[in-house]
């Protein structure tokens, strides 16, 4: 008799929260309307068994040294474990240029993305469920403000091992008091309107 080995909260009836599987439908950078982000990645996914998209934002500003170069910033850090993931080797130089893993210059690297890893889909059908996210509702910054619904940074391959890194990924954060959880209590409270924030995690 095969094993059975159930796969957590990602596909069936109204439960899309907590890890799930995602496929990726595009990127956006919109860096330029921001000033408070040299990065502004908006990232388009959708979970299995729902009608309607959810945005992961990698967002933020990188670090300089005293003649401009990028010097680092935990922004970098999330841009390249994404791309890790996905499989990408292009990146950012020193001047802050987009760059394929050939040093030819990318002009837009949301086009280039877009090309290369968004779900190309016809209408009516699924597009291939690659990835593991983990989504949750973040807990307000005030007492009695909105909450918001939010798609963790960090994505795994959909795979054994990556649902392990990903749950040990969200619990280290938990536990630094990075990612911060909503109570049932909050959640329930009848003035909140559970929604989507145009806002990012921050620099974490």
């Amino acid at each position: 008799m095969a094993i059975f080995r159930p796969q957590g909260s990602s596909s069936s009836g109204s439960n899309f929260y907590g890890t799930c599987n995602i496929a990726i439908l595009n990127f956006e950078e919109k860096a330029s309307e921001y000033k408070w982000a040299d990065i502004y990645l908006d990232i388009e996914i959708k979970q299995e068994g729902s009608d309607y998209t959810k945005q992961l934002r990698i967002a933020g500003d990188l670090e300089r040294d005293t003649n401009g170069k990028i010097s680092g910033g935990s922004v970098l850090k999330r841009v390249y474990n994404f791309f890790d993931i996905i499989g990408e080797k292009a990146g950012l130089t020193v001047d802050g240029k987009w760059e394929t893993e050939d040093g030819e210059e990318i002009h837009d690297i949301a086009k280039y993305l877009n090309q290369k890893h968004s779900s190309n889909i016809m209408p009516g059908t699924d597009p291939d469920f690659n990835y593991l996210a983990y989504v949750y509702k973040e807990k307000p910054k005030e007492k009695g403000g909105k909450v918001y619904t939010r798609v963790f940074h960090r994505i795994q391959n959909n795979d054994d091992k990556g649902r392990l890194q990903l749950e040990s990924d969200v619990q280290w954060f938990k536990n630094k008091g990075f990612l911060k959880e909503a109570t049932e209590e909050e959640t329930s409270t009848p003035k909140q309107n559970v929604e989507m924030s145009s806002e990012g995690i921050g620099n974490l």
